[in-house]
């Protein structure tokens, strides 16, 4: 059984808390597929496609009939993506405002069938979500779905650092926008707009739709930034 929406994570970061915990080390085995599907809640689909950014990235190995390993090189995460630097709420979307609506014209054109699924699933299990926590991690994973159907290496590392952002900030004001039942609403037609445009391959529409969207965020967030 998959985890519910408050405990979905990056196959990313579930290493790097395994490697702090002195649960995995260079040269050990990785979990299946469908073992970290099960840990992570993720589809296994998502979780193919973050294990090839970690091998093109030189963190893991994956050795056919043996399983997947941690390289030695993977036992440091990639600096630029976990380095502390200090960020605030505007910050985060201000620079997501400025390159995510470009990458939607990319999606459009790259993303394929599997990657449509994965996108729906996640635009399917906001709109069921019951809880702040919920959305806020489905809002996260769709985001997810959509860099990761860019299939690009680079993309895949900058929405890793975005993501990481939104974890350091949860409990700001980033994730305590006025959750109403409006909001909630609103969020989740524009992420619908945003996935539709992407199923149609309408490049320019997915980017404004995206712009749309993110200027949304960032009305939420001056409602309540004091």
């Amino acid at each position: 059984m998959t985890q519910t929406g408050a405990e979905i994570t990056s196959v990313a970061r579930y290493l790097d808390d395994q490697i702090l915990a002195g649960a995995l080390e260079p040269g050990g085995r990785v979990p299946t597929e469908r073992a970290l599907a099960e840990l992570l809640g993720c589809s296994r689909h998502d979780v193919r496609r973050q294990l090839d950014v970690l091998e093109n990235q030189g963190r893991i190995t994956r050795e056919v009939g043996r399983g997947t390993f941690l390289t030695h090189d993977g036992a440091v995460s990639p600096g630029p993506v976990t380095a502390p630097v200090k960020i605030s709420p505007l910050d985060l979307i201000d620079a997501r405002a400025a390159w995510e609506p470009n990458l939607m014209t990319l999606v459009a054109v790259a993303a394929t069938a599997e990657d449509f699924v994965e996108i729906r699933r996640c635009l399917e299990q906001g709109e069921a979500a019951q809880t702040p926590a919920e959305f806020a991690e489905w809002d996260i994973a769709f985001h997810r779905a959509l860099a990761l159907a860019a299939h690009n290496s680079v993309v895949a590392a900058l929405n890793d650092m975005v993501e990481s952002g939104r974890r350091r900030l949860a409990g700001s004001a980033l994730d305590n926008r006025p959750y109403t039942a409006q909001n909630y609403a609103v969020c989740q037609r524009e992420h619908r707009e945003i996935a539709e445009a992407i199923f149609d391959r309408d490049a320019a529409r997915s980017r404004d739709a995206m712009h749309h969207h993110l200027q949304t965020v960032r009305r939420q967030l001056l409602d309540v930034l004091p």
